[in-house]
């Protein structure tokens, strides 16, 4: 392969510097590579995903990163509660198998993003920004020519790496490059969303709670507390029923605010703090996860859904367990990427999908809201919202469908 006469030199590239590229530069670093992070943008960015769950905690402890996270004061997250009118049900992270954690954290995602970058780059991970990726180049081997271009000053220059870990996100920079893209499982939803201050929070340790309440129309509505005093509020629906709640989505999300029993006693008289914001067309599929010298991981390769904060989870699972394989692999092992990382992320994936959808079909809406749930149920449940989903110990993870199909028929 002819090389550029300016030319970088890195065991790993990792591509993006969100939390997925944090952590898979971390842990790499840590374990001696030589890796060098490239991200397209500057930090600190806004970025929506801000309710992260417990098993986010795991990976970010075994990668050396929670303890620069947990020192920035977030808002501990200890439950989600489910809200549609009268009827509600909290779901406690406490109340999750032995060995789980018992909370999350609710993020800024402009000052979790720097912190894990920064962390990353104590780590030893060589952290660039600004930095687009233009095409890439692999040999037979898995060795690969990365083109890049310097977006401040234009300068172009090559990196030579032994494997690429593409964590770049809505970027995508793999799945268009290799035309890895496929149609994704779920339909387009639309999500409008803003910051908010005058909050009327729940007292006490409940105060942290994520809230996802059902609107009468049939949209859905997160709240997300933070410790700054604000609050992350967002509706997520069917185009058509949004775009019918105003004239534009500044007035859309008001409208649906106003008309949310649930939402409304706590942001009644709540003053938005940005420019509204608008996101659709979210979901993401790749045809494969890896090849040759690389690997797809966090929502470059499947995002779902925002209903139930997997987003960053899986971002943090994937990026981990390919850092892993990544590492054993240039030690000389021979890894079975498809087994231990296709296989194991689909898994992962699927857990959420069959939740995702149910949720939409309203199957899921009645299991959690049914009352008097069986405590190892509502246990079971749980700790798929917390992000356990590998423990093939939990009947929702086994065969999540069957299950809320059961549970659903008896509701």
């Amino acid at each position: 392969m002819k090389l550029k006469e300016h030319t970088m030199e890195a065991e790993v590239l990792v591509m993006g510097g969100g939390p997925a590229g944090s952590v898979a530069s971390a842990l790499l670093a840590r374990a001696g590579r030589r890796v060098l992070c490239l991200e397209a943008g500057t930090f600190p960015r806004f970025q929506i995903g801000e309710s992260l769950l417990p098993r986010c905690n795991d990976i970010l402890d075994e990668a050396g990163l929670l303890s620069a996270v947990q020192a920035r004061g977030f808002m501990e997250k200890p439950a989600a509660l489910f809200l549609d009118g009268p009827t509600r049900e909290r779901f406690s992270f406490a109340e999750m198998f032995p060995g789980q954690r018992p909370s999350a954290l609710q993020v800024v995602r402009s000052d979790f993003d720097q912190t894990l970058s920064t962390a990353a780059r104590q780590h030893g991970a060589k952290v660039l920004f600004q930095q687009r990726v233009d095409a890439i180049d692999f040999e037979a081997d898995g060795t690969s020519v990365t083109h890049v271009t310097n977006v401040e000053t234009n300068e172009r220059y090559d990196v030579h790496a032994r494997m690429v870990l593409d964590c770049s996100g809505y970027g995508r920079v793999l799945p268009k490059l290799l035309s890895l893209e496929t149609k994704p499982t779920l339909g387009p939803k639309v999500a409008v969303f803003n910051h908010f201050e005058g909050d009327v929070r729940p007292k006490g340790p409940e105060e942290g709670d994520i809230w996802i309440t059902v609107h009468p129309d049939g949209p859905w509505f997160w709240l997300i507390p933070f410790s700054n005093g604000r609050t992350s509020v967002g509706v997520v629906g069917e185009r058509s029923i949004i775009d019918a709640a105003g004239a534009n989505d500044a007035g859309r999300l008001a409208k649906l605010m106003a008309t949310d029993p649930n939402v409304t006693v706590r942001l009644r008289d709540a003053t938005p703090t940005m420019k509204t914001q608008r996101l659709e067309g979210w979901s993401a599929s790749v045809s494969r996860f890896h090849g040759p010298g690389w690997a797809v991981c966090g929502n470059a390769s499947e995002f779902l859904d925002p209903v139930f904060s997997s987003g960053v989870t899986l971002a943090l699972e994937s990026a981990s367990r390919a850092a892993k394989l990544a590492h054993r692999q240039l030690a000389g092992e021979t890894v079975d990427w498809e087994a231990d990382y296709t296989k194991v992320m689909s898994r992962a994936v699927g857990v959420f999908k069959v939740f995702v959808m149910s949720w939409y079909s309203g199957a899921l809406q009645k299991v959690l809201l049914r009352e008097k749930k069986d405590p190892l149920i509502k246990r079971s449940i749980t700790a798929v919202l917390g992000g356990y989903v590998l423990d093939e110990a939990n009947p929702f993870v086994r065969d999540g469908q069957k299950m809320i199909e059961a549970i659903a028929k008896l509701s």
